[in-house]
């Protein structure tokens, strides 16, 4: 997703994409994926709901593959939206092997108190 803004382009990574996805419902979202993952409560992958943010590791980013390192917006009927800073917005299948292997956690920020 790119924005024009003042004859440039916009570039998200996948913390500001999602930050910036939410903001447009009225929802704040911290910056960063890591502080984005500490949000709302955690849910299983089999209980997803539109709006559900899902955390991945990124293989060869941090020491261990336990940390987050990118995010992304499950939107339904098992795909996401997420963005990659040197590309564009992306709806991707969550049930392909590279998002399986690496899939962490999921966290619902959205209605979490009704």
């Amino acid at each position: 997703m790119q924005f024009k803004n003042h004859s440039s382009l916009i570039k998200f990574d996948c913390s500001s994409f999602t930050q910036k996805v939410y903001a447009k419902y009225g929802i704040s979202l911290p910056r960063t994926t890591l502080k984005q993952s500490q949000q709302g409560i955690e849910v299983e992958k089999d209980d997803l709901q539109v709006g559900d943010l899902m955390f991945f590791y990124v293989p060869d980013k941090h020491p261990t593959n336990d940390i987050v390192g990118h995010v992304g917006i499950y939107v339904g009927k098992q795909k996401m939206i997420h963005c990659i800073p040197t590309s564009n917005v992306f709806l991707t299948s969550i049930n392909k092997p590279h998002w399986n292997k690496t899939f962490l956690l999921a966290r619902r920020v959205i209605n979490v108190n009704k």
